[in-house]
C-alpha cells in the first residue's frame, strides 16, 4: 500500500523517480505508465513529481536510462565483431527484462545520454572493423536497425498463439515451422552474426 502524501518534494531525487517509474512500467506496460501511477508509487502527488519532472516525456527519458543502468555493457574486447554481438544480445536481454521500455520510448520519442551512448559505441565499433567510413556508417545503420526490429518481432511472435490445427492442415512447410522446437537463443546469434558478416562481406567490395 502506498504511503500517505506527506513527504516534502525535496525528498524526491531523479534516482527515486526513475527507480519508481521503472516499477511501474514492468508492473503495468505502457497503458499503466503514467505520471498519477509514478506519483502514487512514490507516495507523492502528481504536483510534487512535477516539481521534479517536467513532463511525462521527461519521466520516460529517466526510465529509459535507469533500464540501461541496471544492466550495463561489459567494457569492450577490441574484437570488433564480438563487441557488436554483445550490444545486440544485452539489446535482447534489456528488452526481455523490461518490456515496456522500449514501447513507451518510442511513444515519446526520447534519446537520453545513455541511449545515445550505446549509439556511439555501435558505431565506433563499426569503425574498428575497416570499412569506409561512409560504408561503416550504412553497416552501422541499418544493422542496428535490423537488430531492435528482430527483438521486437521475436516478443510479438512470442505471444502469439498458434494457428489453429485445421489453419495448417493443408500447409506442410509452415506447420514445421510452428511444431519445430527452436533454440531462440543460439537462432538469435545466428541471425545477428550472420547480419554482421554478410554486411561486412558486401561493404568490403568496392563500388
Amino acid at each position: 500500500m502506498s504511503q500517505p502524501a506527506r513527504r516534502g518534494v525535496m525528498e524526491l531525487d531523479a534516482d527515486r523517480i526513475a527507480a519508481a517509474a521503472l516499477a511501474v512500467a514492468d508492473a503495468q506496460g505502457v497503458a499503466g505508465f503514467t505520471m498519477r501511477a509514478v506519483a502514487q508509487a512514490l507516495g507523492v502527488t502528481p504536483m510534487a513529481l512535477y516539481h521534479h519532472v517536467e513532463d511525462k516525456a521527461a519521466l520516460a527519458a529517466l526510465l529509459v536510462d535507469a533500464a540501461i543502468s541496471q544492466q550495463p555493457l561489459p567494457p569492450p574486447t577490441g574484437i570488433w565483431r564480438e563487441d557488436l554481438w554483445t550490444i545486440a544480445r544485452w539489446t535482447r536481454d534489456s528488452r526481455a527484462a523490461h518490456p515496456a521500455v522500449a514501447q513507451i520510448r518510442r511513444a515519446y520519442r526520447v534519446w537520453t545520454g545513455a541511449s545515445l551512448e550505446m549509439t556511439e559505441r555501435w558505431m565506433g565499433h563499426w569503425r574498428e572493423s575497416g570499412l569506409a567510413p561512409d560504408k561503416a556508417l550504412v553497416a552501422a545503420t541499418t544493422s542496428s536497425l535490423a537488430i531492435v526490429g528482430i527483438v521486437e518481432e521475436e516478443s510479438v511472435f512470442r505471444d502469439l498463439a498458434r494457428p489453429a490445427g485445421d489453419a495448417l492442415a493443408r500447409l506442410p512447410s509452415a506447420r514445421q515451422m510452428f511444431e519445430a522446437r527452436h533454440d531462440r537463443d543460439a537462432e538469435f546469434e545466428l541471425l545477428v552474426r550472420a547480419l554482421i558478416d554478410g554486411l561486412y562481406d558486401r561493404l568490403l567490395v568496392p563500388g
